[in-house]
């Protein structure tokens, strides 16, 4: 007897959570690293360094996750994702060079946080990962 089949929702969403997962607990580490100075521990950089290089290896597990998330989507939701990536990954390169370019020639007053860069190429990539839903669909 034959084991029966998972749809392909199914298989989706079986693999998206191990990237959930993954994503907020690089969330969680980034807000320790950014917030524990502040509000855990105070003027002691070992604590600091610690958080940070936590972080960058939760970083590391998050990236390997959605490697595999890709590895695991069919061939038109990766074409999609990768894409959007594409989108995402160009848009943060240009935005963020010409910032610096404009803030060299003293053009801007305000220093802008590499989090606004983030928060734009996020809201780039689901904006992508929309458009090429209804583009290929």
């Amino acid at each position: 007897m034959q084991a029966p089949q998972q749809s392909v929702d199914q298989r989706a969403f079986r693999n998206v959570i191990p990237l959930a997962i993954w994503t907020l607990v690089w969330l969680a580490s980034l807000a320790v690293a950014r917030f524990g100075p502040e509000l855990l521990w105070s003027a002691q950089p070992v604590a600091s360094w610690i958080a940070i290089a936590g972080n960058v290896a939760v970083g590391v597990g998050w990236m390997v996750a959605h490697a595999r998330y890709l590895g695991g989507v069919d061939d038109l939701q990766r074409k999609i994702l990768l894409e959007a990536i594409a989108v995402a990954f160009g848009v943060g390169l240009v935005v963020g060079f010409a910032y610096a370019a404009a803030n060299a020639a003293g053009l801007f007053s305000l220093d802008a946080a590499v989090g606004y860069l983030a928060a734009l190429m996020a809201v780039v990539y689901s904006l992508a990962t929309v458009a090429g839903t209804v583009r290929y669909r």
